[in-house]
């Protein structure tokens, strides 16, 4: 805001903050005046000028520091000439608010415009996402006969010429295949998915909350990688954390 008019940022905040709630806005405010406009003058802020030769003064003094001060040294004083102008403030500020209400009802046009592309965007990924975790689920549902022929082959191989529990096999075998399960993992995954969707939908701030089931998005998954290493499942898992991070860019700019 110009100086002169820092009275008006009240009028202003209240036109802004309740339109923006997330985000940081950079608002300039320009008054310019008409070439026809007699009753505006230049004059010395006689108070600033006192204070200043008042502490001038008293340095000299203090000091014992010679000299006198001229009009040259007085014409740098910052601050020193101020704008005087019969001002109809209520007019002004009725005329600024207009201003300002036509500036943010612009930008609210622009950004539902780019929020409909993100929305678009966003579902996009995210249905991407859906396929690749039905493949990881449908592959899923092999491993644990998977590791029932592994284990059980490497044991007999390390235990070819020494007798061993078969039942105690079996327990240790359907205690690891229990243990590597990622059923619920994958089950959490698509229930974040349709909350993903479904807060796509809903009125208002969303953008904490979309990155909050993001993060929980990409939780589950480094569960799963971390639970399976089996190739034809990791190659799925590297698809879907890429996808994350680009849902992570995105999320950043909705509000």
């Amino acid at each position: 805001m110009p100086k002169n008019y820092s009275w008006l940022e009240e009028s202003i905040n209240k036109q802004v903050r309740p339109s923006i709630q997330r985000g940081k806005i950079d608002l300039y405010v320009a008054i310019e005046e008409r070439p026809e406009n007699r009753s505006c003058r230049l004059e010395i802020d006689r108070k600033v000028l006192a204070d200043y030769l008042r502490e001038v003064n008293q340095v000299q003094k203090d000091f014992r520091i010679p000299g006198k001060i001229g009009i040259e040294q007085i014409l740098l004083i910052p601050d020193l000439f101020v704008k005087k102008e019969d001002v109809n403030e209520e007019a002004l500020e009725k005329a600024v608010v207009t201003a300002v209400q036509g500036a943010v009802q612009q930008l609210l046009a622009m950004r539902r415009r780019e929020g409909e592309n993100l929305a678009a965007d966003l579902k996009v990924r995210i249905q991407r996402l859906s396929q690749t975790i039905e493949e990881i689920d449908r592959l899923a549902a092999a491993l644990p006969e998977l590791y029932r022929e592994k284990l059980t082959k490497a044991v007999q191989d390390l235990l070819a010429e020494v007798e061993f529990d078969e039942h105690r096999l079996a327990m240790e075998v359907l205690f690891y295949v229990d243990r590597s399960s990622i059923t619920e993992e994958l089950t959490r995954f698509k229930s974040h998915l349709d909350q993903f969707l479904s807060t796509l939908m809903v009125p208002g701030s969303i953008g904490k909350k979309l990155d909050f089931i993001r993060q929980e998005l990409n939780r589950e998954i480094n569960t799963i990688a971390a639970k399976t290493s089996e190739l034809s499942i990791s190659r799925y898992i590297v698809e879907v954390k890429s996808e994350i991070e680009n849902i992570r860019e995105q999320v950043q700019n909705i509000e």
